[in-house]
């Protein structure tokens, strides 16, 4: 048997309920249900949608230990409260996925400004942040970027914004907790990764096209850092 990959494969749950209950109940449930509600975590720990949520648990653990990826990192998106969190941990955590088990480790997706306000809450229950700086970036400045009337004001270097990241930043440094980011805005503004970089942010995510600028730039800042 080959040895288990280290780099951890980070998997997002449930990314796609929208359109699966769309397809696939036919919208007898969005009548109960408005999307809002729905979006991604929310949907996690509601009775009418736990056997799909126990479904998935059960495809991870098979995932981890009858294949033996065990550097399988499980990653929640889009939780509201640390209640909320605690709740699809327990839910987890019945199905036979505890962090820190076998070295799952457990991390969040930060896109709410919630995440940032109480991350001295969330901390202490993930081993790592990741930032969604797109809908961090509308739900900070109250937008939405596909409407033309305030597209023009979508912006991650928004100050409001970087200073939420920097927070965020912080306080995962003071728990020691990894942070990272995905979203556009690296790939985008040189500017923006430079600021993430020089925050001490451990991981950034950029489209293929941009790998090798962003490599070099990475570089070029931490040399003059030391």
């Amino acid at each position: 048997m080959e040895e288990t990959p280290s780099r951890a494969m980070v998997t997002l749950l449930t990314f796609f309920v929208i359109i699966f209950l769309r397809l696939c109940l036919h919208g007898s449930l969005l009548r109960s249900y408005s999307l809002k509600v729905l979006r991604f975590c929310s949907y996690l720990i509601l009775d009418d949608f736990k056997d799909a949520f126990a479904l998935e648990c059960k495809a991870l653990l098979k995932v981890r230990e009858e294949f033996g990826l065990t550097n399988t990192t499980i990653m929640i998106p889009f939780c509201r409260t640390p209640e909320e969190l605690k709740k699809v941990l327990d839910i987890m955590k019945s199905h036979g996925l505890v962090r820190g088990e076998k070295g799952l480790e457990i991390y969040l997706m930060a896109e709410i400004p919630s995440n940032v306000i109480l991350a001295n809450q969330f901390a202490p229950m993930i081993d790592g942040f990741s930032i969604g700086s797109n809908d961090l970036t509308q739900l900070t400045l109250g937008l939405d970027r596909d409407s033309s009337l305030v597209a023009h004001l979508y912006d991650e270097r928004n100050t409001a914004v970087k200073e939420m990241i920097k927070l965020l930043i912080k306080t995962a440094k003071k728990h020691q907790v990894k942070v990272g980011i995905c979203g556009q805005g690296p790939s985008d503004f040189p500017d923006f990764t430079a600021f993430l970089v020089e925050g001490g942010i451990d991981t950034i995510s950029v489209t293929p096209d941009s790998v090798l600028k962003t490599l070099k730039m990475v570089n070029t800042i931490e040399t003059a850092k030391g």
